[in-house]
C-alpha cells in the first residue's frame, strides 16, 4: 500500500501503528530501501525519511527516533539547499537516488519501519 501525506501526518500514521517513519542508519541500509523504492511502480518520484528536522543549519535529527543525529546521508549534489529557507525536512528524490531537503508541508509517500526484535 502506498501511503501519501506531509512529514508530519506521515509520521503521526507510523507512530499509531506503533511504527516510525523510516531512518537511514548506513550504506547497507540505504541500498535496501532503494531498491525497495525502485521497484514499488506505484510510489511517486519522492519518500519521507525520518532525518527530518534540521535543529540548526545542516544538523540533521531522527525525528520519532529520539532526535539524534542522523547517522547516515546521502544528498544528492547540491543538497541539502534550503530553497526558499525552510526546507527542514528530508526527501527520498527517486530521480537520484539520493536525499533531498524539502518543505515538511508537501505530501508525498512515506514508508514506516519498526525495530528488529
Amino acid at each position: 500500500m502506498t501511503l501519501k501525506g506531509n512529514f508530519y501526518q506521515a509520521k503521526a500514521h507510523c507512530e499509531s501503528m506503533g511504527a516510525r517513519l523510516v531512518a537511514v542508519d548506513d550504506e547497507e541500509e540505504h541500498t535496501f530501501i532503494r531498491q525497495y523504492i525502485m521497484a514499488d511502480e506505484a510510489r511517486s518520484a519522492t519518500s519521507w525519511f525520518t532525518a527530518a528536522t534540521e535543529a540548526s543549519e545542516g544538523t540533521w535529527l531522527l525525528s520519532g527516533w529520539g532526535d539524534i543525529p542522523a547517522p547516515f546521508t546521502a544528498w544528492a549534489p547540491g543538497e541539502p539547499n534550503n530553497n526558499g529557507g525552510n526546507q527542514d525536512c528530508v526527501q527520498y528524490y527517486k530521480a537520484t537516488k539520493l536525499f533531498d531537503d524539502i518543505q515538511c508541508s508537501n505530501s508525498i509517500n512515506f514508508i514506516c519501519e519498526t525495530e528488529a526484535t
